[in-house]
């Protein structure tokens, strides 16, 4: 994790703003898929996956494009899916912000920000449970949003290199929205779930989904990967079989071509 988006490492290579492309593949079911990374320099060993319009609306439809297939076992025969359930809550703090995980027999996400220097966006909550129907129609196309006065910040660390109005919202927190309209009134929060999802898909293991089945409670979430690591430690995890095969997209995968940002 990057103070502002999620990159992964192994082998002395970097992929940057993963968390949309996470957040598709999960919310769509998929668990079994190679995405192939292309770049024109062969010596390049940090990327950034292209943000798109700034939300997971065109991975959502390029899945959906894809197709997907059951998984198979050795024997040919449809792999189960595993699915993790928390016996115990879980909960991890930052400063003023936090993120809990309680048992519950479904998924199930309560989210709050709070920008109370920047009026526009100040304090927001949305609760859904976001299976793949409603995220598709009510998560996938929320925006990544920012201030419009961190942006240059951002900018000289060397993330968002593809950043523009066309790919974020941007709030001034004297001005307001800069490129309105808005998709959702409460955009921002939304999108803050869509991250979520994508983040702690990373807690899959081998044919199971990512997201743990509980009621997640975060509030101003910078501890994503924190609550992962609490999992781990602290939480019984039950992995149940659930109905649902393993899913992999069809021969036709997508093919991502990622942009160095170097």
């Amino acid at each position: 994790e990057s103070p502002l988006c999620t990159q992964l490492s192994k082998d002395g290579f970097t992929i940057r703003t993963v968390e949309h492309l996470l957040s598709a593949l999960e919310a769509s079911g998929v668990d079994n898929c190679r995405i192939h990374v292309d770049t024109d320099n062969r010596n390049d060993c940090e990327f950034e996956v292209p943000i798109l319009d700034g939300s997971a609306r065109e991975w959502v439809e390029a899945i959906d494009e894809a197709g997907l297939d059951d998984a198979l076992d050795e024997n040919g025969k449809s792999s189960k899916k595993m699915a993790p359930f928390l016996d115990g809550p879980v909960c991890v703090k930052r400063n003023d912000s936090f993120l809990a995980a309680f048992p519950s027999p479904k998924l199930l996400i309560t989210y709050g920000i709070n920008f109370s220097e920047v009026p526009s966006i100040g304090c927001q909550w949305f609760s859904c449970t976001p299976d793949k129907s409603f995220y598709g129609t009510d998560i996938a196309s929320s925006r990544t949003f920012c201030v419009y006065e961190e942006v240059e910040r951002m900018r000289e660390m060397g993330l968002i290199k593809g950043g523009s109005m066309e790919n974020a919202i941007v709030c001034s927190a004297s001005e307001g929205w800069l490129n309105p309209p808005l998709r959702f009134d409460d955009e921002p929060c939304r999108h803050k779930v869509l991250d979520l999802i994508g983040d702690l898909s990373l807690f899959a293991k081998s044919g199971s989904q990512g997201v743990p089945v509980a009621h997640i409670v975060a509030y101003k979430g910078a501890t994503h990967f924190e609550i992962v690591k609490g999992i781990n430690k602290t939480a019984t995890i039950q992995a149940t079989w659930i109905v649902a095969g393993s899913k992999l997209l069809q021969d036709a995968l997508v093919i991502l071509s990622f942009y160095s940002i170097l």
